[in-house]
């Protein structure tokens, strides 16, 4: 493999708030079997010494680039921000916690480089200080993208792609970058639009391994465990908002699924809210208007009428 074969590559780093383990995570990014890569490390106004550590870091190692969003702008808009700050071909979005293997860029530019039609490329996800495996059954390296959706994206709520992947810079810039408006979970509707539009690379092992190590000051909406109604929100209107460019309105077929995604969403709604019911969780009840959405069906609006309604003054 040519040692310069990075110079396609930017490696965008976002980070906010992990000053105890940012150096562990850059060391593995900058021990890679390539060269040529730069390496942006934007931090998303971090207050507990992260920058001021990646300030240090890059004093002694010039590959590192430093930059610091205008305000805090939270994942999707920090990640925006720092793919603006380069210009490379090839985007590797990778997340502050992470550890990362020595060949992953290596693997996930040979998938780019070998399949012209892929828009990004992911893989299987380790954790760390454990024997699994996020692992999801793949065709092979090049994924038809509607297969994708079809197979895994829109009949589940949850994603087999997490928030880090190498993206062809030309497909991002056409789909416009993350939709800021969807907050932490916006990776799950920049994969859906890309799948909708072209192929998909995969590379089956696990190159990279989570550690979900979060501060406990950390924002609860980044918190791996923490449910929350907003993040089913965001989540809901995610999915509507895909189906509605998916799906042929203007056809029965089209139609029919529409239709069925709204009775899964608000099936989905109802499940929670009678969880919160039986668990004797009034505070859930409470917050439940947190995840109204445009979508909802009139038997699940009624449905949170009626237990808002039913509590205690």
């Amino acid at each position: 493999m040519n040692a310069n074969i990075g110079e396609e590559i930017s490696v965008c780093l976002l980070t906010y708030n992990h000053v105890e383990v940012i150096e562990s995570t850059l060391r593995t990014i900058l021990d890679q079997t390539i060269g040529g890569y730069e390496v942006i490390v934007s931090d998303d106004c971090s207050t507990d010494g992260t920058w001021e550590r990646i300030l240090e870091l890059a004093a002694a190692d010039a590959r590192i680039r430093p930059v610091r969003t205008p305000h805090n702008m939270g994942m999707p808009g920090n990640a925006n921000f720092a793919v603006a700050q380069s210009d490379r071909p090839y985007i590797a979005l990778l997340h502050h916690d992470d550890l990362y293997r020595q060949d992953l860029l290596e693997k996930w530019v040979g998938v780019l480089d070998r399949q012209h039609g892929v828009s990004f490329v992911f893989n299987p996800y380790g954790v760390y200080q454990s024997d699994f495996v996020y692992r999801e059954a793949m065709p092979g390296e090049c994924i038809d993208g509607r297969w994708l959706l079809d197979t895994y994206l829109l009949p589940r709520w949850g994603c087999a792609v997490r928030g880090t992947a190498m993206i062809r810079r030309s497909a991002w810039e056409e789909v416009g970058g993350m939709r800021e408006q969807f907050g932490l979970l916006s990776d799950v509707d920049l994969w859906m639009r890309l799948a909708m539009r072209w192929q998909v690379g995969y590379v089956p092992e696990p190159v990279i391994t989570v550690r979900h190590q979060r501060p406990e000051d950390y924002p609860d909406d980044y918190k791996g465990s923490n449910w929350s109604w907003r993040r089913q929100r965001f989540l809901y209107e995610i999915h509507a908002a895909n189906r509605l460019t998916y799906f042929k309105l203007n056809t029965l077929s089209g139609r029919l699924k529409w239709w069925g995604f709204r009775m899964k969403l608000s099936g989905e709604t109802a499940k929670w809210l009678v969880y919160a019911v039986v668990r004797k969780k009034p505070a859930m009840i409470t917050t439940s208007p947190e995840s109204v959405t445009a979508y909802d069906l009139v038997p699940l609006r009624l449905l949170r009428w009626a237990l808002q309604n039913m509590q205690p003054v």
